[in-house]
């Protein structure tokens, strides 16, 4: 037996309209990338865990 292969579809797509303006598409949900997931992580660390870091080294600091 013989399996197929799925073609890979691009994640970005573009397209012209008819006025010459430029049309961009997503294919996939950032969410579902790796880039998409890794950004997810950034977002998440420098609303959370950097200002909660900055807070206690500012108080450490503060109290020498």
């Amino acid at each position: 037996m013989k399996t197929e292969k799925q073609e890979k579809k691009p994640f970005v797509k573009t397209r012209t309209r008819m006025d010459n303006s430029i049309e961009v598409e997503f294919q996939k949900s950032p969410a579902k990338t790796l880039v998409g997931k890794i950004l997810i992580w950034l977002v998440i660390a420098g609303t959370i865990v950097v200002p909660v870091a900055s807070l206690i080294y500012t108080m450490w600091m503060a109290s020498k």
